[in-house]
């Protein structure tokens, strides 16, 4: 079924092709967006094809593969791509990189098109977490089960490592990774007259979300009990986003989707999310310590703005400030589970690649190999692997050591310590995602908790029924 159903996906797409430009447009009439497009040539001391050098296992002598490949790399990481293709280059001087990129949006749009017709412009690809599924489905990636061995599987952490598989197939290896860090500003605690306790602050205690509460309404009554002030008592990073969300109704032990990825009724709309959602309602409604109708940037300008007392975000969103700043765990409900958002950009390999060996050679270096750690360093960004986050954690670089980069060593010992949920990995992730986008705005502004989550639940069966 999937074979025929991606057959179908791709003769569609490729008519829906003819006569638009291979890449995606910017949104404006009669103009059209050109990637950003870079290649490295080939050092002038490359190496003979044959000649033996270091491979990816860090020991034995190989023959590294030589030729061309194209990236296809997502343009919100900056430079940070190329300096690791000339890294990698450097390491294999045979190879040449190129890369070219997108917006996420119009990365998105051009995996659709180009996967899905079956063409061989990129090779090695990002592939968002929760979409690895949707590729899989749709057999735009190359399976990796025999290139890549358990052993190296082992090097990442049990969430990283399961969202790499869809139904026992390897799709794609995880690049990096993500956690959250709740950050306090301990100057208008102080302002307050409220005090932490010191457990909280040396990471031996976590905050309940009962907690947190309690002390965000105490805030919020003493600085601005009716609005008037601009002041807040707490602000979630993304609270239109299923990464953040989610965590809420993981922490009371629920699932958004069932473990086959395409069945949602009687898991997303259970007395637990309810509940969950419900407290999320709360925030903004009941204690009022919350903003409705604010962008992500708002938020973050907010608290670094010293209006907000509590901000839970990404740790890549966290950055030096002009007040006394502190980082602590993520909160979790009484009696439940302690449950993170976690999970980032994947990589994985057009099945319609010409060139596999050099392929699977420069994402194995990029994840399994010393690309792991380039990255890493160069983006403050929570890694995949055990080891990586190990280092990290033993303060084995100065980068991480103190603000901000505490904050991705906070979100190392989480992550090492299992704590990271992953967003679920869903044929109809893409559905999910908008569809309660939509249902997490109309709860803040006080929908209907019960009623707008079976609404919901109904709308998403009825869409993932098409995978079954």
């Amino acid at each position: 079924m999937k074979k025929w159903l991606s057959l179908l996906m791709v003769c569609t797409l490729a008519l829906s092709s003819v006569g638009c430009s291979s890449k995606p447009a910017d949104g404006s009439a009669g103009t059209e967006k050109a990637a950003d497009t870079t290649a490295a040539g080939t050092s002038a001391a490359a190496a003979d094809a044959g000649e033996k050098q270091t491979g990816n296992d860090g020991g034995s002598e190989a023959a590294l593969p030589s030729g061309s490949i194209t990236w296809l790399t997502n343009s919100a990481y900056g430079d940070v791509p190329q300096k690791l293709a000339d890294a990698y280059m450097e390491h294999n001087p045979g190879a040449t990189i190129t890369l070219e990129s997108y917006t996420r949006t119009q990365m998105m749009e051009v995996i659709e098109v180009k996967m899905g017709a079956g063409d061989n412009s990129y090779d090695v690809f990002f592939v968002d977490q929760p979409l690895i599924a949707s590729y899989y489905w749709k057999d735009y990636l190359l399976p990796l089960n025999d290139y890549v061995s358990e052993a190296d599987m082992d090097v990442f952490t049990d969430a990283d490592k399961a969202s790499s598989y869809v139904e026992g197939t390897l799709e794609a290896l995880p690049l990096t990774s993500s956690s959250q860090v709740l950050m306090v500003n301990l100057d208008l605690m102080k302002e307050a007259g409220i005090e932490l306790d010191e457990s909280y602050l040396n990471l031996e205690d976590r905050l309940t979300w009962e907690k947190l509460v309690e002390i965000a309404v105490d805030f919020q009554q003493k600085m601005d009990p009716d609005h008037t002030k601009g002041y807040w008592g707490f602000a979630l990073g993304q609270q239109n986003n299923p990464y953040q969300i989610l965590a809420l109704g993981n922490s009371l032990g629920e699932k958004a989707i069932a473990d086959d990825g395409v069945t949602v009724e009687g898991v997303f709309n259970t007395d637990g999310w309810v509940k969950a959602l419900q407290f999320y309602q709360d925030l903004y409604t009941k204690y009022g310590v919350s903003q409705v109708g604010t962008t992500d940037d708002e938020v973050k300008a907010l608290f670094y703005s010293g209006k907000c007392l509590f901000y839970l975000a990404n740790t890549i969103r966290a950055t030096e400030a002009d007040f006394d700043i502190a980082g602590i765990y993520h909160p979790y409900f009484e009696g439940g589970e302690i449950a993170v958002p976690t999970g980032s950009w994947y990589q994985g390999i057009n099945k319609a690649t010409d060139n596999l060996e050099l392929s699977l050679d420069f994402l194995k270096w990029c994840t399994i190999g010393d690309g792991g750690e380039i990255w890493m360093l160069n983006n403050n960004q929570v890694p995949a692997r055990k080891d990586l986050l190990q280092n990290v954690i033993d303060d084995k670089y100065t980068e991480f050591s103190v603000w901000p980069g505490s904050a991705t060593k906070l979100a190392a010992m989480e992550n090492l310590a299992g704590h990271g949920y992953m967003r679920p990995t869903s044929y109809g992730w893409k559905s999910f995602d908008s569809i309660t986008a939509n249902m997490f705005a109309d709860i803040r502004s006080g929908a209907d908790v019960k009623e707008t989550l079976d609404q919901t639940t109904e709308q998403l069966q009825q869409d993932f029924n098409q995978y079954k």
